[in-house]
């Protein structure tokens, strides 16, 4: 088998896996647009080679964050990111028992 372009394989798979009706505009997939956010230089200029690439901050399933606590804590309540706020599990585990 020769080399083949990667636009020629994607075009050949999806004619070969059209649906019976064929493909819709709402079968597409959108690719997800990067989140940026920016940081002033010295000089207090907002530029370009001045973005940060910002990860995707969610609760994940199953973890426990805190949601509320004291000033100065790591807490969703005080601005930090749901990783920062994220609690130790043997801590949670602590915290679930009742005396």
């Amino acid at each position: 088998m020769g080399k083949q372009k990667l636009k020629d394989l994607v075009k050949q798979l999806n004619t070969d896996n059209a649906p019976p009706d064929g493909w819709r505009p709402g079968d597409q997939v959108r690719a997800a647009k990067p989140k940026w956010r920016y940081r002033k230089n010295k000089d207090g200029f907002m530029g370009s080679e001045n973005r940060i690439l910002e990860e995707e901050d969610k609760p994940e399933a199953g973890k426990v964050y805190a949601l509320t606590g004291g000033p100065g804590s790591r807490c969703i309540a005080n601005g930090s990111s749901w990783k920062e706020s994220e609690v130790d599990q043997e801590l949670a585990a602590d915290a679930g028992k009742s005396s």
